[in-house]
């Protein structure tokens, strides 16, 4: 079992989620509104992964419990710490009722965070931020981390669902892990699409009707970017970086050839410099033709691109995901 390690970071994050439950009702408005904005999103993270995931720990050992129960387990307990649990039961079982209780609490955390994710992925903000914030611990727990300890410390269920005392029973197992590793990485595509759509969209109205001049400082970034692309391994950061200033690249690209298509024969293709957000006004009346007092302006600048290139996971970036653990022997 976990043990101290594993309450002190239930503690913290209990501590968290008591915060983030003492601002919603101050907050709960302007998270709803029809303005979504990034503390809006931090705000829909922390509420999926500090509120929601004590729900999917708790379905996760019920499970536990409930196949201990149906196989003849006796004596059986459910330790629950909010943000990890583990389940303990006397008898002598077959390596095969192990198995099966073994893996019901991953099989379940597995149903229930491809079923919140792909249940909320058409929904709009915050509720889809909100569970796919769930949704991620959730996939990245059953599917990444916990397998991962099992092998490395020997903790937790995957010590039973992948021992050599039930093979056949190991091959169904993978064969389901890799499953899910397949959808998980089939919605978290998904949303990285919806995300980029909804960005572009974002841009094109707040554009609307003007040509757009990417600032040199970014288009410098960006060739300094490809540059290192070509000669070695990006960090990770840099990484998404350059594929944020792509994405705003072809976005210009595309929105001022829209632009250029719908400009009547002969019109300033530049036009002049109009405030980001303002859309043009009505047309003015003709004035006399005079001598231009200087160069065209030229289309507003585009600072940067928010969201687009980025995974979408909100308060995700961290990676923070709870643990969940079961012990069959006391």
């Amino acid at each position: 079992m976990l043990g101290a390690p594993a309450d002190l970071l239930s503690l913290l994050y209990l501590g968290v989620a008591l915060f983030t439950l003492w601002q919603l009702p101050g907050r709960w408005r302007s998270l709803t509104d029809s303005v979504y904005t990034d503390d809006d999103r931090n705000l829909a993270g922390r509420v999926g992964f500090l509120l929601l995931t004590p729900v999917g720990v708790l379905l996760h050992e019920l499970a536990h419990m409930a196949s201990a129960t149906a196989l003849g387990g006796r004596d059986i307990s459910l330790s629950y710490r909010v943000y990890w649990g583990y389940v303990q039961y006397r008898g002598q079982l077959a390596p095969a009722s192990e198995w099966v209780i073994a893996s019901a609490g991953p099989f379940a955390s597995l149903i229930l965070g491809l079923a919140v994710g792909y249940a909320v992925i058409r929904l709009r903000q915050p509720w889809r931020d909100i569970g796919m914030s769930f949704a991620h611990a959730t996939l990245l727990l059953v599917l990444l981390l916990y397998p991962g300890m099992s092998v490395l410390d020997g903790v937790g269920d995957f010590r039973w669902i992948y021992s050599a005392r039930t093979p056949e029973l190991s091959v169904v197992a993978g064969v389901v892990h890799a499953a899910g590793l397949v959808a998980y990485l089939v919605l978290a595509r998904w949303q990285s699409r919806i995300s980029k759509r909804e960005a572009r969209e974002a841009l094109t109205e707040r554009f609307a009707g003007q040509q757009v001049a990417i600032r040199p400082e970014i288009l410098a970034r960006l060739q300094v970017l490809e540059a290192a692309e070509r000669v070695r391994r990006l960090e990770p950061d840099e990484r998404a970086e350059l594929n944020h200033l792509r994405e705003l690249w072809e976005w210009s690209q595309e929105h001022n050839q829209e632009i250029a298509e719908v400009l009547p024969p002969g019109a300033d293709d530049g036009g002049p410099s109009l405030s980001p957000g303002v859309p043009p006004g009505p047309p003015k009346q003709q004035q006399p033709a005079s001598p231009p007092a200087g160069p065209p302006a030229s289309p507003p600048p585009v600072d940067g691109y928010p969201h687009i290139g980025r995974n979408g996971h909100g308060a995700y970036r961290d990676g923070h995901v709870s643990d969940h653990d079961r012990d069959p022997h006391p």
